[in-house]
């Protein structure tokens, strides 16, 4: 199976977010195949994940583009080869992590720069919360 993208989000996505970092300095501080996934919307490969085995029992995960908080380590579980968690670390109006429609599953990003984190998957009994993100 082939990787899916997107065009990621437009210059007039980007500045509907509080983080102030241009594309400049987004590409200066993330390495290509990042800049790919966070933000064009490619996805990497299952099992190449640095964090894919990193289980730990407090802290939490951040976003790699602006370091906003987005899930708990807590929230992390083991799934199909990405990184998996059951829910966000901020929900309703505090939410770190905005969705992007769709039926049975929704894109994830960074409520903070807009970075691209994902899908959430709903309703496949995986998890207590029933999402998969």
């Amino acid at each position: 199976m082939g990787q899916v993208e997107s065009d990621g989000l437009s210059p007039e996505d980007m500045q509907k977010y509080p983080a102030e970092i241009t594309e400049d300095k987004m590409k200066k501080k993330l390495s290509p195949q990042e800049y790919k996934c966070l933000r064009r919307a490619g996805t990497e490969a299952p099992r190449t994940g640095k964090y894919g085995s990193f289980f730990p029992k407090t802290g939490y995960f951040k976003c790699k583009a602006c370091d906003f908080p987005l899930y708990s380590a807590g929230s992390k579980f083991k799934d199909s080869g990405w990184d998996a968690y059951d829910k966000c670390f901020f929900t309703g109006d505090d939410a770190h992590i905005l969705l992007r429609g769709g039926v049975g599953r929704a894109e994830a990003a960074c409520a903070n720069c807009g970075s691209h984190l994902g899908h959430v998957f709903y309703n496949e009994g995986h998890t207590k919360t029933n999402e998969r993100h």
